[in-house]
């Protein structure tokens, strides 16, 4: 049985604190836009606004205080026992 590297320790809020969830399990060859939208229905995160358009997400790494970029990998950009915050992205319209 070939077991992938995996992160056993993480865990995710949105910016309220109110919704939190611990990560266990995740393929250090995801990207961090998988994740993200792994995390989503998870969260119970609204996916859409009151007028029907999508909400996109973007992940906080609290330990290096930066907003990580969907194309990097978790086997790259995090460690264990990392906490992250989930932030709406606004886009300016």
């Amino acid at each position: 049985m070939v077991q992938l590297a995996t992160l056993k320790n993480l865990s995710a809020a949105d910016t309220t604190g109110q919704k939190f969830v611990r990560l266990q399990e995740v393929p250090l060859t995801f990207t961090i836009g998988e994740m993200t939208d792994d995390l989503l229905p998870r969260m119970r995160l609204n996916q859409v606004d009151h007028a029907g358009n999508p909400v996109r997400y973007q992940l906080h790494l609290e330990r290096e205080a930066r907003h990580l970029h969907s194309s990097e990998l978790v086997g790259e950009a995090l460690q264990e026992a990392d906490h992250l915050v989930l932030h709406p992205r606004i886009v300016a319209g």
